[in-house]
């Protein structure tokens, strides 16, 4: 039934979930798991406080997009192994760049994917409550069947 499934995450708890039942329909089925995590901007602007702290906490010399590359791929190092911890054996990662909904559908249009799997909130701002959620930009937009959790 699924070959190719796009997971969004974000190291958040509704990701961590999503990350979870993806595996489980990944080991059941035999198929592929593409785990995405999206970095908004590599410029120096978007760079959360929080970020600068762990860099000072981490010993950490480095240029504005190297932290947010260690960080994305902290990110799917834990994803990764979490969905290997729940039994599935096919899992690749992948670091996209720009506005997280259009990377997630175009992510899973490269990859020919059967399904998107996310959680419905994230680690966003409220901005999301204003504007609209990645989850339901995702599901608004892709032509592949979007599955979210809470």
């Amino acid at each position: 039934m699924f070959k190719k499934i796009v997971v969004a995450v974000d190291g958040s708890a509704h990701s961590n979930l999503a990350v979870d039942r993806a595996a489980d329909l990944a080991n059941k089925y035999g198929a592929e798991l593409i785990l995405l995590h999206v970095v908004q901007s590599m410029g120096p602007a978007r760079i959360p406080p929080e970020l600068y702290e762990y860099a000072r906490i981490e010993r950490i010399d480095a240029i504005e997009a190297d932290l947010l590359n260690r960080v994305a791929e902290e990110i799917l190092q834990a994803a990764e192994s979490r969905a290997r911890g729940q039994g599935a054996k096919q899992v690749r990662t992948s670091v996209g760049v720009g506005d997280p909904a259009q990377a997630i559908v175009a992510a899973a249009k490269t990859e020919e994917a059967d399904l998107i799997i996310m959680g419905r909130r994230g680690l966003s701002s409220a901005t999301g409550l204003l504007m609209g959620s990645v989850s339901q930009k995702v599901a608004h937009f892709t032509e592949c069947a979007c599955m979210t959790f809470v």
